[in-house]
């Protein structure tokens, strides 16, 4: 299982723009904060539509949910999918295109935290 303290390491090695970034602070001991950097960026790359590096972010999303232990796994679910289901979406075809990039293992937290942001929207 992959612990708060491996979080930083597993980015930078996918991600190696993300290095300055996360040495800003002890990111080792901010978990929320590493996982809003990689959000933050991940949401970069979407609005300047870099798909390749948006796949790429979430395929480090999915190698910390399926490897990370509960702490890890609840930053991700409490960080990452809220902040990415509010990505702004130009239309159906933006919808698609986004949710096409999302790996199996995240898909349906993302579907239901899209459902529900959209349900709330119309409440």
């Amino acid at each position: 299982m992959l612990n708060t303290f491996e979080v930083p390491a597993l980015i930078e090695d996918a991600l190696p723009e993300l290095h300055k970034p996360l040495r800003q602070f002890p990111a080792i001991f901010h978990l929320y904060e590493t996982m809003e950097c990689l959000r933050d960026y991940t949401l970069r790359q979407w609005r300047d539509q870099n798909l390749p590096t948006v796949e790429q972010c979430f395929r480090v999303m999915e190698r910390l949910y399926e490897r990370g232990n509960q702490r890890v796994r609840e930053a991700v679910e409490r960080i990452i999918i809220p902040g990415i289901s509010h990505a702004e979406i130009n239309g159906q075809a933006g919808c698609i295109r986004l949710f096409s990039l999302v790996p199996a293992s995240l898909y349906n937290l993302f579907i239901c935290q899209h459902l529900k942001d959209h349900h709330h929207a119309r409440s």
